[in-house]
């Protein structure tokens, strides 16, 4: 791992390694000591060091995999693989970003991107990528071929599974969640928090009976071993199962379920807020919209006892639960009214497209045809790289027919096979 780390600095000082070692030591008894065929001398990496602007110890340790150093990056791997939450950033302020061993310096910058991709903090998750692991990822991201410690590995399969979540590439998570699961200890934390993400993307890949097995298997465990706690993100879990099964009152049984678990939880907001969306979500889906304007209600009701900046970030989430029921009731003129709110939040791109989308449907009850069709084509490509039947079968289908309206026949025709083939799927 020294070769990596010297690489990294020299190209951050814009140093060759010939200029590096410049009147020092010959190229190429460097790059054996680099491939470990000699160890580096500390007068050397002293002077080194100083070319660098880092401490000898810097390279001296940047390879150590001592019983110490793997304790640490398992540490803060347990640690940052938990939810967001007010413990978690304390922990995350307190970690420095440098550290001698690359081992626990690199575990500390994945776990610390994976912080920031929850909290939907793109700029401090690009500023990461940029200074620091869009580097090594490139030296260490194929953790299935490179050789690496157990700690690192587990982070770089946890930072793969975050990501491709986030683009819901559920092959890709199933496939990685796999391999971190052979790696942490069944019982653990660790283990539970992987059954959880195993179970969601056999969900979402359509592996409905390995995705029970997952819940039983771990339902058994949780009270074998009595870990209460856990219960409401198992049911969490579960009830995502049921209304992929189309067992709607099943899902939203279990989440009440879910919710009366929460005592054993430390912290139950975050929980609660998941459970309150998931619920909104499926109440009107099967058009049971004023129940689900009530839970929209706790929803807002909840956020508004967080502190300014979560308010600030959650109230897009509030006003696009409030859209698609005014949307799904055919209710323009309060639609039209979110819709100017929302325009003036910062959103995420998930919430821009949602936005376009809304956009798109009221300007067509509307009459408004260019500002529909400029609204719904910039959307389309998220939703169809997202696969969402629900938005892609409403797009298809009032994109064919403005274009048959418009008198364009053949991309009306090709909007109507696509609109087919999606309902064939279901």
């Amino acid at each position: 791992m020294l070769k990596e780390r010297i690489e990294f600095l020299c190209k951050k000082k814009n140093l060759s390694r010939k200029e590096l070692v410049d009147g020092l030591v010959t190229p190429a008894h460097f790059a054996n000591i680099l491939a470990d065929r000699y160890p580096l001398a500390e007068d050397l990496a002293e002077q080194i060091a100083e070319r660098l602007g880092v401490q000898p110890s810097y390279l001296l340790r940047a390879s150590a995999e001592d019983e110490e150093t793997l304790a640490t990056a398992d540490k803060i791997f347990t640690e940052l693989s938990k939810l967001a939450n007010p413990a978690t950033e304390s922990y995350v302020d307190q970690l420095e970003d440098r550290n001698d061993s690359l081992v626990v310096e690199m575990t500390t910058y994945l776990m610390k991107a994976v912080y920031f991709q929850q909290l939907n903090d793109p700029t401090a998750y690009d500023y990461l990528h940029q200074t620091y692991l869009n580097f090594y990822l490139e030296k260490f991201g194929r953790s299935d071929e490179v050789e690496l410690p157990v700690p690192l590995k587990k982070a770089i399969l946890f930072y793969k599974i975050q990501y491709f979540r986030s683009k819901n590439h559920y092959y890709d998570v199933l496939n990685n969640v796999t391999q971190l699961i052979r790696l942490v200890e069944e019982g653990t934390e660790n283990w539970l928090n992987a059954q959880n993400i195993m179970m969601e993307a056999c969900i979402q890949v359509k592996q409905f009976d390995q995705a029970k097995q997952v819940f039983e298997q771990t339902m058994r465990r949780v009270y074998d071993d009595r870990l209460f706690h856990r219960l409401t993100g198992l049911y969490v879990a579960y009830s995502g199962y049921c209304f992929a099964m189309g067992s709607v009152q099943e899902a939203l049984l279990t989440l009440s379920m879910a919710e009366a678990n929460l005592v054993y939880l430390e912290n139950a907001a975050d929980m609660l807020t998941t459970i309150l969306n998931n619920r909104i979500i499926m109440l009107t889906s099967i058009g049971e919209l004023d129940k689900a304007l009530e839970e929209v209600v706790r929803f807002e009701a909840l956020v508004s006892r967080e502190r300014e900046e979560m308010q600030q970030m959650m109230l897009p989430v509030t006003l696009i639960y409030r859209c698609e029921i005014a949307f799904a009731r055919k209710n323009w003129g309060l639609l039209s009214q979110h819709l100017d709110q929302l325009r003036k939040t910062n959103l995420t791109t998930d919430q821009q497209m949602g936005l376009d989308f809304y956009e798109s449907q009221l300007a067509l009850a509307q009459g408004k045809q260019d500002a529909f069709w400029k609204h719904a084509q910039k959307c389309l490509p998220y939703f169809e790289a997202l696969q969402h039947p629900a938005r892609l079968e409403q797009l298809y289908e009032t994109l064919a027919v403005v274009s048959e309206d418009s008198r364009r026949y053949k991309e009306s025709s090709a909007y109507y096979r696509k609109l087919v083939y999606l309902l064939r799927k279901k």
